[in-house]
């Protein structure tokens, strides 16, 4: 059981005992705060690293098979050669190649755009094994990099906390 006459024990007994400790201590806390706050960096729109991109290829009338075997194959195995590329995913349907590409971790804004470089040329070594009908591929490295924000506020209907009694 503990009165009101029994002294505190730890941590708070340290500062009660010893006041210049206690405004040390928060001193300390409030110059490491504000020195953090002014250090953190501030963008209104912060760089995302682009590592994904999709490649959409249409091959007008072609089933799906088809469309496997003449653009998704060739556009892949081209895809492989390079090392940067983590992992390669497609989907054929009849009359069109969407080929999803993850890059690896490791790659910054500045090393992604020689990636990129390097895969529209092998896209285009694979665009010249295509049937006549295949339009050429389509590279979109853009869609991958987007940030969203969620907004909301809570407002209370007015008079409601006088009825809550707040």
């Amino acid at each position: 059981m503990i009165d009101a006459t029994t002294p505190p024990n730890g941590l708070a007994s340290l500062y009660l005992r010893n006041r210049h400790l206690l405004v040390l201590t928060i001193i300390v806390i409030f110059v490491a705060g504000a020195s953090a706050f002014t250090s953190l960096p501030r963008l209104e729109d912060p760089i995302i690293t682009t590592r994904n991109a999709l490649i959409l290829t249409t091959y007008p009338g072609a089933s799906a098979a088809r469309v496997e075997a003449l653009v998704s194959e060739p556009i892949e195995q081209r895809l492989k050669e390079i090392p940067a590329i983590k992992n390669v995913e497609t989907t054929s349907r009849a009359g069109i190649s969407v080929v999803a590409i993850e890059l690896i971790d490791s790659i910054t804004p500045s090393t992604n755009q020689p990636v990129f470089s390097e895969i529209r040329d092998r896209l285009a070594d694979a665009a010249a094994t295509f049937p006549p009908e295949v339009s050429p591929p389509f590279f979109d490295e853009k869609r991958g990099a987007v940030a969203y924000t969620y907004i909301a506020a809570v407002r209370w209907p007015d008079g409601a906390h006088d009825r809550l009694g707040i």
